[in-house]
This record gives structure tokens, sequence and C-alpha cells, in this order.
């Protein structure tokens, strides 16, 4: 009778311990390398820059794309307060897959309005690890909130010392902006100055400005795409 109570307790020891190391194991398995992908990082204040948000601690691509570290790997990416303007009203946005490797200067993902597809230029290289599920179900998150509920994608990129000297920041960002606005007034019908709104910030959608046969191109020419 002892014997059988030992030989119990030694199978419920080992089942324990296998249980355990099976949750450890599913634990390290579902932990995303780079960024925690549940929630964007903390915004600096929003600097107005030409009419358009341009956080002071982000960094930019010329496409208009924004990256932010999150970890010496991680990075997480999204349309810029411009181009969200630009584009206006958002149908759709086609993301790449996790485990997609982007390009720096390369198409990221495309916008869709109203059956116009406007490509743009991810701002990192790297695999993408996560993508922002409530983008799939409402795209409009992205004009609303680019820089918060509305990011794109999460992105493991090794070599983000390198990719991140490639990008804007600080005052050089800012000058850029103020060139893009500048740039953003020229293209659309003299004397516009894309209707500012008060506070400075330039109106919620741009293309409505611009005739619906042109969209693309004028897109394409804004989002160096």
């Amino acid at each position: 009778m002892v014997l059988i109570l030992v030989v119990a307790m030694f199978v419920l020891f080992v089942a324990f311990d296998y249980f355990v190391e099976q949750r450890v194991a599913n634990h390290i398995a579902a932990t995303p390398v780079g960024p925690d992908v549940r929630k964007p990082a903390p915004i600096a204040a929003m600097n107005i820059v030409g009419g358009f948000q341009t956080p002071a601690n982000l960094s930019y691509h010329t496409g208009h794309a924004w990256a932010a570290k999150e970890s010496s790997r991680g990075v997480r990416v999204g349309l810029d307060d411009f181009a969200a303007r630009l584009v206006g009203s958002i149908d759709q946005i086609d993301l790449p897959a996790r485990g997609h490797w982007l390009r720096q200067g390369e198409r990221g993902w495309t916008i869709d309005r109203a059956g116009h597809r406007f490509e743009m230029l991810s701002p990192i290289e790297g695999e993408v690890i996560d993508v922002n599920p409530e983008i799939l179900r409402d795209p409009s998150l992205a004009h609303r909130d680019p820089y918060g509920a509305g990011w794109l994608m999460a992105v493991n990129a090794p070599g983000l010392e390198g990719n991140m000297k490639n990008l804007l920041h600080g005052r050089l960002a800012q000058r850029w902006m103020e060139e893009s606005a500048s740039s953003l007034h020229t293209r659309l019908n003299p004397g516009s100055q894309a209707r500012l709104q008060d506070g400075g910030r330039v109106i919620d959608d741009v293309l409505s400005l611009v005739p619906e046969p042109e969209w693309e191109t004028f897109v394409r020419e804004m989002l160096l795409s």
C-alpha cells in the first residue's frame, strides 16, 4: 500500500512539473520580439508644423510615415498627420502579413478610398511581427488618430540603428514638414491654402479640393510613392 502511494505521488509530481514547464514554454512562444504590441508608446506634445501635427519624439520618412523606436530592435510605424489629412476618408488599409519583410523606402502598405489605391513607403526595414487589429476593423482610425490608436504595424528591425539614421528627427523633421506643407499649398489651386482650420490645422480631407481623376497622381506626388 505504501509503495502504491509513493508511486502515485511520484506520478503527480512529474505531471505537475510537466504542466508548469509547458505553461512557461507557451508564454515564451507567445511573447513577441520587439515592441509591446498591445499599445503604442506615449506620444509627446503635439507640435503643429505647417498645419500638421508633428510629434517631436517620432522619426519620419519623407514618404510621410513615422517610426517610434521601442526597444533595441523593436519599432512601431504608422502614417503621419500629413498623409492622414491628405487622403482624408479611408475605406480600407491593406497591411502586410506577420512575417513579411519590409524594406525601407519601398512599398509598405496600401490605402483605399472610393476605389482609388494609394501606396505608402515603409520608414523601416525588418519583419512585421504584428499589425493593429483595430485598423483592420476600422480603417478610419488611421485618419482620426494616426499617432495613437491608428498605428499600423510593429516591426522587428535588426538594423534599426542604421535605419533610424536615414529618417528625419527634431528640427530637421520640422523644417521638412514646413516644406511639405508649402509644396502642398503650391500644388493645390492658388489661394486655397488648404483652408486652414481654427488653431492653424489643415482641413481633414485635402483630396476634397482635388478633382477625383487627379487623386492618384496627386497623392503619389505628395507621398513620393
